[in-house]
C-alpha cells in the first residue's frame, strides 16, 4: 500500500506517508529500535546515506538525542515492519547548518524508513527472561501473519536476551533453557522457511547441543538436508531423533523421504555409469 501523507507536527514540517503497513508492535517510550534506511536530499532527490548500503542495520535509543527531531516524531508511530516515507524541513533535521559535506545548510531531508524491531533494555534475569518471552510472542505473532523476516529478528532479539544468562535462580535456569531452546528452535523454523538451508542446520545443530534428541531439530536438519542433497548426514540426525522418540511419526516419514532420495540417487548413477561405459 501507499497511503497519503501524514503531518505529524502542528506546523507541517514533519510528515509521514506508509509504503508499506507494518504487522508488529509499536515502539514503547526510550525503547531501543533497529532500522533500515536510505536518506535524500528533497532538493535534486540526491542520496546521502543508507544503511541499505552499508548492509547494516542502524539502532538507536528513542528519547536519547541520537537522531533527528523527525525521526524521534516519526519512528514512535510506526510499527515493526512497516515501511515509510519521512519528510522533513531543516528545522527538524541537521538545522541551519547542515551537516557538511553531506547535507547543505537548511536543507530538506526526505527518508525511506524500515523499521525492522524494537526491544526494552534489562538489566536483572528476571527481565531479561520476561523479555525474551516477549519477543518470542512477537515473533510468533508475526509468523501466523506470514511476515517471516521480521519474526525471524524477534527471535534473534529474544534469544540475545538470555543466551548468555547464568546469574539467576534455580528455577530461572530452567525456565531460561527452556527458552533459549524454544527461540533457536522457532529461529531455526523461520531460516527454512526463508530457504536459508545452511543456516537453519548450524542452528539446529545449537539446539542439540542443549537438548540432544530434541525431535524438531532433528527433523529440521533432516528437511534442509533433503533440501542440499546432503542425504546421508540428514539421516543420521533423524535417526538419532528416533533412537529417542521411536513412535515420533514425522521422524519416520522423513527418514522414509530420505532412504528414497538415496535410493533414487543410486539408481541414477548406475545408469549414468552405465552409458559411459556401454
Amino acid at each position: 500500500m501507499s497511503s497519503t501523507p501524514e503531518n505529524l507536527t502542528s506546523d507541517g514540517k514533519v510528515t509521514k506517508r506508509i509504503i508499506k503497513e507494518g504487522l508488529g508492535a509499536v515502539p514503547k517510550s526510550k525503547s531501543q529500535v533497529s532500522v533500515h534506511y536510505d536518506a535524500y536530499l528533497v532538493k535534486g532527490n540526491t542520496k546521502f546515506d543508507s544503511s541499505r548500503d552499508r548492509k547494516v542495520p542502524f539502532e538507536f535509543k528513542l528519547e536519547g538525542g541520537q537522531v533527528i527531531k523527525a525521526w524521534e516524531i516519526a519512528v514512535p508511530t510506526m510499527k515493526v515492519g512497516e515501511v515509510a516515507e519521512i519528510v522533513c524541513d531543516y528545522e527538524y533535521g541537521y538545522g541551519a547548518k547542515g551537516r557538511n559535506p553531506l547535507v547543505p545548510p537548511k536543507a530538506s531531508l526526505r527518508f525511506e524508513v524500515e523499521l525492522l524491531g524494537t526491544w526494552e533494555p534489562a538489566a536483572s534475569a528476571k527481565q531479561r527472561l520476561e523479555m525474551a518471552a516477549s519477543k518470542k510472542q512477537e515473533g510468533n505473532d508475526l509468523f501466523k501473519k506470514g511476515d517471516v523476516e521480521h519474526a525471524l529478528l524477534a527471535y534473534k532479539k529474544g534469544r540475545e536476551y538470555i543466551i548468555d544468562l547464568w546469574d539467576c535462580e534455580p528455577e530461572e535456569t530452567v525456565l531460561c533453557r527452556e527458552l533459549v531452546i524454544a527461540l533457536q528452535s522457532n529461529v531455526a523454523m523461520c531460516y527454512l522457511k526463508l530457504r536459508q538451508w545452511d543456516n537453519s542446520i548450524e542452528v539446529c545443530k545449537k539446539v542439540l547441543d542443549r537438548d540432544p534428541c530434541n525431535v524438531k531439530a532433528c527433523f529440521r536438519i533432516g528437511q534442509a538436508c533433503i533440501e542440499t542433497a546432503r542425504y546421508e548426514e540428514g539421516l543420521e540426525f533423524v535417526k538419532l531423533g528416533l533412537q529417542a522418540h521411536p513412535e515420533d511419526t514425522n521422524l519416520i516419514a522423513m527418514e522414509k523421504a530420505i532412504n528414497k532420495r538415496i535410493n533414487d540417487y543410486d539408481r541414477s548413477s548406475k545408469a549414468v555409469y552405465r552409458k559411459m561405459f556401454s
